[in-house]
């Protein structure tokens, strides 16, 4: 491309390019832009003419990104990330705003952090959208480069480009079917040793290596052996998982119990399932917010809400 063809490019096809290119599908692109499907794929196509490449090829029922593309997402992001913060209001306006804010994080932050923030956004900034997605090993890296606005997780990230915000201390609690067989309150090592169990196995996308703290989390079975110097029956691990609904869920079906932490439990089946009080030792886990240290003025007042809200859960 010469300097007369970049002139005269329309810089909203970039913005319309990374959609897909962060979703994978036009549709969904269009959705999130609010245009139509055949506005997008006409973006594209002007877009490929002045590129010179075709960007993404259809695969699978998807959007997969050539080379070109891949290496053309990551230096337009920040560009583009760059020129919404130089243009935005030196006062943002929540009730006036239609801005959507990009966070991400695990099912703990999806049940008890995502449900309370709709509904105090819904009072303060009615037109303000919220896009949460599925967090990832990179998370850190999507804030630092402005992709995400603001990550939920489990102790700070090594970076000095982000920032972490503690918002909550949470402890844990064992959980278990209201009709199960053998396990009730108060709970016992010896109920626990002869349960079946679904056992988190991976949280290291949310909680780092660092964070020792949760590291009981990552081996309960470890742990739960130490305490009493007792081993588990053969087959007493029936599962295992790396998501705390998803061996939740797999608890609520079964006669088997899990770990996991209250505020989510709480949250996630409320009236259906037992909360007991472990017999051992576990430790405190805080949750918090990681975001860019350059925020903008729009993700301090998110942050502000966040925290107003979860103050009164105290």
């Amino acid at each position: 491309m010469n300097d007369v063809q970049f002139k005269s490019l329309d810089l909203n096809l970039f913005r319309t390019f990374l959609a897909v290119l962060e979703c994978r599908s036009v549709s969904i692109a269009a959705r999130d832009l609010s245009i139509t499907p055949s506005a997008v794929s006409h973006a594209l196509t002007r877009l490929r003419a002045a590129l010179g490449d075709p960007l993404f090829e259809r695969r699978g029922g998807g959007m997969t990104p050539t080379p070109y593309a891949i290496e053309l997402g990551r230096r337009a992001a920040p560009a583009l990330e760059g020129l919404r913060s130089a243009i935005e209001p030196l006062i943002f306006e929540p009730r006036d705003s239609e801005r959507q804010f990009v966070l991400t994080g695990g099912s703990y932050a999806a049940a008890v952090i995502l449900p309370k923030l709709l509904d105090k956004i819904r009072e303060t900034a009615p037109r303000v959208r919220i896009r949460f997605l599925p967090i990832a090993a990179d998370f850190v890296d999507s804030v630092e480069r402005g992709r995400v606005d603001i990550a939920f997780g489990t102790g700070p990230p090594r970076s000095a480009r982000v920032e972490w915000l503690p918002l909550l201390l949470d402890d844990m609690v064992w959980v278990a079917r209201r009709s199960h067989p053998h396990v009730r309150a108060p709970l016992t090592m010896a109920m626990l040793l002869r349960a079946r169990h679904v056992v988190l196995d991976n949280l290291r996308p949310v909680v780092g290596d660092e964070y020792h703290e949760a590291q009981f989390l990552l081996d309960e079975v470890r742990e739960l052996r130490t305490a009493q110097a007792l081993d588990f029956e053969d087959g007493r691990v029936v599962a295992s998982a790396s998501d705390l609904s998803h061996a939740f869920t797999a608890v609520l079906g079964s006669d088997a119990v899990t770990l996991t932490l209250r505020r989510y439990a709480q949250a996630a089946a409320p009236g259906v399932i037992q909360l007991l009080e472990p017999p051992h030792r576990t430790p405190k886990v805080t949750i918090g917010a990681v975001f860019a240290s350059d925020r903008d003025l729009g993700v301090n007042w998110l942050l502000e809400q966040i925290k107003e809200f979860l103050a009164k859960d105290r």
